[in-house]
């Protein structure tokens, strides 16, 4: 298996036929911020593939040597199969000279039952079984609160300059006035 870059046609596809499915509504955004950050080279869209197929994908916002797992999903056919912690590992490869890899989990306390309290737990125990740290940084992101972690590439880095890199993402990413009433960090 091998990570490679997605093509635009590949990312709509699994836009339209996958995310839709894997994230809630309100946690995706619009196709069309994808693809200007995508031209503006401040976006990477990964599969996760074993031949022709893309069993799993990840899409990382990037500034500089900063990125933030933005989505990481496998397809809902193959979960339970190592799939996401091997991603995880070739993605810790690929980004093996990164400043910092972050991302966000949803945070367990605020889970609307106790089935999605479960769900979110067993997703955070999953990150940190593979390599991710948690970082005491929350965020409120489109109204989700998150968790946020850190892949530990070279050194942890400070919960300020965390909470900073966070910010950073989400302003090169989304037009000022959508940063401004739905990213608090």
């Amino acid at each position: 298996m091998r990570l490679i870059s997605l093509s635009k046609e590949e990312v709509k596809d699994i836009y339209n036929n996958r995310m839709v499915m894997d994230f809630p509504r309100d946690e995706l955004k619009p196709l069309s911020i994808i693809y200007d950050a995508l031209d503006k080279g401040e976006y990477a869209c990964l599969g996760l593939t074993e031949g022709k197929d893309i069993l799993g994908y990840t899409f990382l916002a990037k500034g500089g040597g900063d990125y933030l797992v933005d989505y990481l999903a496998v397809d809902s056919k193959r979960r339970n199969e190592g799939l996401g912690g091997c991603m995880l590992r070739l993605m810790r490869e690929m980004l093996h000279e990164a400043d910092s890899v972050i991302l966000e989990v949803e945070d367990p306390d605020f889970a609307e039952d106790e089935e999605q309290r479960t769900l979110r737990r067993r997703r955070m125990a999953f990150y940190l079984r593979n390599g991710l740290e948690e970082t005491g940084v929350t965020a409120r992101c489109f109204g989700v609160p998150f968790i946020i972690l850190e892949m530990g590439i070279r050194s942890r880095h400070s919960d300020a300059r965390i909470r900073e890199l966070y910010k950073e993402h989400y302003k090169r990413l989304l037009p000022e006035k959508m940063y401004k009433e739905n990213i608090i960090a």
